[in-house]
């Protein structure tokens, strides 16, 4: 066998021999070109968006493609303005309200709860029994003298209503700090048959022990009809179905008809006040709504016109402090504030409110006028702190208020929204004075509560524009533009989602294996041989002919030969 070594080319020539080379990163970048037009041509055979058919189509001329893209460009900028129109139009979240229903009976709703509270709070004749039951191993005179006077500033005590406690400023009111008022208060008031008789609903005759019940409010313990706040309401729920009561029928004496007595000879000796009762009329599951003031010795017709406002469920997806209302089960909102316990409706957010700034001034809160709670409860020696604020606790503003009105007063900020689903009551109240002959000696109040008409008005909210009317404006304008609709919006997402991520994938495995492949090539010895050498020379041959000529080949050969063979070494067996 026979070996020989060949001397490498000269640099010259090879140099001759190879192509001008390229630059990675250049040959990358024609790669991704080449592929990327390929997979556009291959999805603008298929699209069905107007336009991008005949820009990508493979047999179209430069001009061609120049035209439309313009035209697609102009069509895709004016989509998206328009687009943005309507985006800030849905984002303005502007609200409509219309007549939802002019003859809605008022069956379908429930009677208002009807709240009845003597001015005088406090039957004055069991003073007696209440010191021997609250002070029975006292006999200090002057202890007994601070609980009577105690036990008096309560007799017209509300909310906002403390100035009676500013008579105890210098007293010793600490020597009393054991003994709990509220509980001395509620031993106190008036009970049912003390202040209620001859209760007729629908006129059908009640006793009024059976549909009326003890329940707290912002103006103390009074007695309430068809309430669901007490444990009696609750009771009465389970016991009837159709609790709180509800009536179809309108007009006087067609609902609710009871006499309140006054009572006057139990009432606490020296306070002068005007004789009467407050009525409050609310929905259920509210705590507290202003009163009406009823003076004593009339007959009194309160006329009820209920209104029903409510916001649509598409409302929910603007802000609560947009819509400038709060849902009851929408616990998450920041505006959200109740009672704990009740849902949310806006008495009930002012009511909590109230107490809050109750407990910031004084640290304490009066448990006859909220539900109970979590705050603790105001005792003898609070009393003064109470009557201190009740300037600061009797006025409530809004926020926003002090721009336009000029108050005289800190007051009380309050941020509540009204409710969604709000149930209002226009009401008229027409007292009209009784003649003795007709009242003898006694004193008392008849009072006929009923609605005013069997219909009511419906009014609802709902948005001018919403994110339906958003999604149908989206479409009309993608299709009067872009000539597309959804299917075409999926053809090109599956497209940039799947198609694309697919060929990028597969073009890395690809270059992925040839690399590994060429780390995996063994290099060629440079002994070759002796019979490769004829196919060498053939190739070298071939070039020096298509270079120089047939003529300067063979000489050149003829020196390549003597130089060669002149120097070569042969192993030979």
């Amino acid at each position: 066998m026979t070996f020989a070594h060949y001397p490498t080319a000269r640099p010259e020539l090879r140099s001759r021999l190879l192509p001008p080379p390229r630059s990675r990163r250049h040959q990358l970048l024609a790669q991704l070109s080449e592929a990327g037009w390929q997979l556009a041509l291959r999805f603008g055979k298929r699209t069905t968006i107007h336009g991008l058919d005949r820009l990508l189509a493979s047999r179209a001329s430069r001009w061609e493609r120049f035209v439309w893209l313009c035209t697609f460009i102009c069509a895709f900028l004016g989509a998206v303005y328009v687009c943005l129109i309507l985006s800030q139009r849905y984002n303005d979240g502007n609200f409509q309200t219309v007549v939802d229903s002019t003859r809605f009976p008022v069956y379908r709703i429930a009677f208002p709860v009807i709240t009845i509270c003597n001015r005088n709070r406090l039957n004055w004749q069991r003073l007696a029994m209440a010191k021997s039951r609250f002070m029975a191993n006292v006999s200090d005179a002057v202890q007994l003298q601070l609980f009577e006077r105690i036990v008096g500033s309560y007799d017209g005590m509300s909310f906002g209503e403390f100035r009676a406690f500013g008579s105890l400023r210098n007293e010793a009111t600490q020597q009393l700090s054991h003994i709990n008022f509220s509980l001395v208060v509620d031993f106190m008031t008036w009970t049912c048959d003390e202040l209620l008789t001859d209760c007729m609903w629908r006129h059908y005759p009640y006793d009024c022990c059976e549909i009326f019940s003890k329940r707290r409010s912002k103006n103390g313990l009074c007695w309430a009809f068809n309430s669901l706040e007490t444990v009696e309401g609750k009771r009465m729920q389970l016991l009837d179905h159709m609790w709180p009561w509800r009536t179809g029928s309108a007009g006087p004496t067609s609902a609710l008809s009871v006499r309140v007595l006054m009572n006057p000879d139990k009432h606490l000796p020296g306070r002068n006040n005007d004789k009467g009762i407050d009525v409050m009329l609310t929905e259920p599951y509210v705590w507290h709504n202003r009163p009406y003031s009823v003076p004593a010795d009339t007959h009194t017709m309160i006329e009820i016109e209920p209104t029903i406002y409510f916001f649509d469920n598409e409302t929910r997806s603007v802000s609560s402090d947009q819509r400038q209302c709060v849902f009851d089960d929408e616990h998450n909102s920041r505006d959200f504030k109740s009672l704990m316990g009740y849902i949310y409706m806006i008495e009930n957010c002012q009511s909590e409110c109230h107490q809050e700034y109750l407990v910031r001034y004084c640290n304490c809160t009066m448990d006859l006028l909220f539900p109970p709670g979590q705050y603790r409860s105001c005792r003898s020696q609070d009393l003064v702190c109470l009557a201190d604020n009740n300037d600061k606790l009797l006025y409530s503003h809004q926020p926003g208020e002090e721009r336009f009105v000029r108050n005289n007063h800190e007051g009380m900020v309050c941020k509540c929204f009204r409710n969604c689903y709000s149930l209002n009551f226009v009401n008229d109240v027409r007292p009209s004075f009784l003649p003795p002959e007709v009242l003898g000696n006694s004193s008392y109040v008849d009072l006929d509560v009923h609605f005013r008409f069997e219909t009511l008005m419906v009014y609802r909210t709902s948005l001018v524009f919403g994110w339906v009317d958003l999604m149908v404006s989206f479409g009309g304008i993608a299709g009067l533009f872009l000539g597309c609709s959804l299917i075409s919006g999926m053809e090109l997402a599956y497209f940039l989602c799947i198609e694309v991520p697919a060929f990028a994938m597969n073009g890395l495995s690809q270059r992925l294996r040839s690399r590994r492949r060429m780390d995996t090539t063994v290099d060629t010895p440079i002994l070759n041989l002796r019979q490769n050498m004829p196919s060498q020379l053939e190739q070298y041959i071939m070039q020096l002919k298509a270079e120089q000529g047939p003529q300067k080949a063979a000489a050149q050969f003829k020196s390549w030969q003597r130089q060669t063979f002149a120097h070569k070494h042969v192993i030979s067996k």
